[in-house]
């Protein structure tokens, strides 16, 4: 999950841009995120980002763009853990996306 978040930031991320990756534990709960200064997204297609097949950019081949699968796989994993995934976005000055997933203990098992 994480790396399919750092690769989509190194395609969005233009030279000299940053690319941030984070986790902390929080109430019962880590939680991920990876911020970039890239191209963004948006607003109208935040919703639709973690939608199977959705693609922000359809002008781009498939072959250089991906199929629209790495944000929908990553959110059916993260929810599959008990989690959620989120993200935050303004158009020319990056996107933040970020994920949680509870901590087990000893005793949960």
């Amino acid at each position: 999950m994480l790396g399919n978040l750092v690769k989509n930031s190194l395609l969005h991320t233009p030279d000299g841009g940053e690319i941030t990756v984070r986790a902390a534990s929080s109430e019962g709960e880590v939680v991920f995120s990876v911020a970039d200064t890239g191209s963004g997204i948006n607003e109208e297609e935040l919703p639709m980002i973690f939608e199977r097949f959705y693609r922000t950019d359809r002008s781009r081949a498939r072959a250089t763009g991906g199929a629209g699968l790495g944000l929908s796989i990553a959110r059916s994993l993260v929810e599959a853990q008990g989690g959620r995934i989120r993200a935050e976005s303004e158009r020319g000055k990056g996107t933040t996306i970020s994920f949680t997933v509870p901590v087990f203990t000893e005793v949960d098992r």
